[in-house]
């Protein structure tokens, strides 16, 4: 069984394929910092053990709503993409662990979900260069985020935000996937033996 999958800066290209939703026992999916594109396969909802998804620095694009139905999920780091839509309102709804979260420069709209006001496990939120509706962000994610991260217009209620002038590099802040996962080749370091020419074959199961 694979509950491990670690291929960031490999070049690779094309889309995820459906078939890694056969993958049941996946904890950590990282992707990131390649050229892959398309949206997330509708058969991401069958990734149930799913915690960590690195899908950072690509081309990916549509919706996010099927990471809703992952109950585990208390990573995810997708900025740098062409996600669109709203936040799924039930997102990291199943999880007491810490949260941490960054869809930074991705096309999302609308609002930061009702149910993450509630939630005092919500560590790290970085949203900033969206197009998130005016102030998106109730004041209750301010208060129980220990770091927020978005676009002024969004957030009447953070002390620093995205406002393209002053602030600019706030705009570029972003969270290292390496760092917040702890598998520079140290804690998951087995791991990091994965090559991209498996790709194919493990994804294939």
């Amino acid at each position: 069984s694979i509950e491990v999958l670690i291929l960031g800066n490999n070049a690779l290209q094309g889309e995820l394929p459906a078939s890694i939703g056969n993958l049941s026992t996946l904890q950590l999916l990282d992707v990131g910092s390649n050229e892959m594109t398309s949206a997330i396969p509708s058969s991401f909802a069958n990734l149930e053990s799913l915690k960590y998804v690195v899908l950072e620095s690509n081309r990916f694009n549509g919706p996010v709503d099927v990471l809703e139905s992952m109950k585990n999920l208390t990573v995810l780091l997708i900025r740098s993409n062409s996600f669109s839509g709203t936040l799924p309102e039930e997102l990291f709804s199943g999880t007491s662990d810490n949260i941490v979260v960054d869809i930074g420069d991705n096309k999302f709209v609308g609002d930061i979900p009702v149910s993450f006001a509630n939630m005092s496990n919500l560590v790290s939120f970085i949203g900033a260069k969206n197009s998130f509706a005016d102030t998106a962000t109730q004041t209750a994610v301010c208060d129980n985020t220990t770091l927020l991260v978005m676009d002024c217009d969004a957030c009447e209620c953070c002390e620093v935000c995205c406002d393209g002038g002053e602030n600019a590099a706030v705009c570029d802040f972003q969270l290292d996937a390496p760092a917040v996962l702890g598998y520079d080749c140290g804690t998951w370091f087995q791991f990091c033996l994965y090559q991209a020419k498996d790709f194919a074959q493990i994804t294939a199961y």
